[in-house]
């Protein structure tokens, strides 16, 4: 079903459909004048009439010679039996008794101009879009950060001290990285100190990081063996355990760096033949 629109800037009337209107919420570009407005405003489902024409293009009365005033008298006011005069409006002298309609141009949009959302409205629609992208953005980083903030710091170490500023605010941590493979044990060595005392020993040993990077202190197990070679018992030291007391843990080891393991153990009655040590992350 056809239905009429008039475009309010430059009043060229369309003819539209209600799917077309629907479809772009009634906003439409005029195909005159190229601005954009609300087709809803003025829809009717009339064709639009063009206004008669003004007094002053009408074309002008015929001048007759004046007469005098007592013969200016309306037919209409005679009593005289067996005149049937018809019946007239009351029209301006020279005005014709019947104007014919004049249709106005409708014009016909193609549907690549419906849908243009006028600047206002434009602006009133985005903003709350816009502000749903930038809060899902900052979350979306947020998480990011949360879960991927140390191979960040670990790829770009220069970004490891404002990632761990930020982090302070969000509630996440920036670990060190892990890199076992890159993690030696240079040398080690298990002594007894006293022969008096065979349960007390010496466990001797240093860590080398071969990596680009510090990384985290790994934790160390030892396992004591008997003369046959079978593990007789076994423990795993964290990084405060072996580290010396005037260094920071969580500081790690930083690239190339040898850190020297010193404890003094007590076996208590085992009287262990060998040991193994090794280094792993927990």
């Amino acid at each position: 079903m056809n239905m009429y629109t008039r475009c309010p800037h430059c009043d060229t009337h369309f003819r539209v459909t209600r799917q077309q209107l629907q479809a772009s919420s009634g906003q439409v570009r005029c195909g005159r004048c190229q601005r954009v407005f609300d087709a809803f405003t003025s829809l009717s489902s009339q064709l639009p009439s063009a206004p008669p024409p003004s007094l002053s293009e009408t074309p002008a009365a015929v001048t007759e010679p004046a007469r005098d005033a007592e013969l200016e008298v309306p037919l209409s006011r005679l009593n005289i039996p067996g005149l049937d005069l018809p019946q007239h409006e009351n029209v301006a002298a020279g005005a014709p008794a019947e104007e014919r309609r004049v249709e106005p141009e409708v014009l016909t949009l193609p549907d690549d101009l419906f849908g243009i959302p006028a600047v206002g409205a434009s602006r009133g629609r985005r903003w709350p879009w816009a502000m749903a992208s930038l809060v899902l953005l900052v979350g979306l980083a947020g998480q990011g950060l949360f879960f991927f903030a140390s191979d960040l710091a670990a790829a770009v170490p220069e970004l490891r001290p404002p990632l761990t500023g930020v982090c302070g605010y969000i509630g996440c941590t920036v670990p060190l990285p892990r890199f076992p493979d890159q993690l030696f044990i240079e040398a080690s060595d298990l002594q007894v100190l006293n022969a008096a005392r065979p349960s007390e020993v010496l466990l001797t040993a240093t860590i080398r990081n071969r990596a680009a990077v510090a990384q985290q202190l790994p934790l160390l197990e030892l396992t004591l063996t008997d003369a046959l070679n079978q593990a007789s018992a076994r423990k795993v030291f964290y990084a405060a355990d072996y580290l010396d007391k005037s260094q920071d843990a969580d500081r790690g080891i930083a690239p190339s760096q040898e850190i020297p393991v010193r404890m003094y153990l007590d076996t208590g009655d085992l009287r262990p033949a060998g040991y193994r040590l090794y280094l792993f992350f927990g």
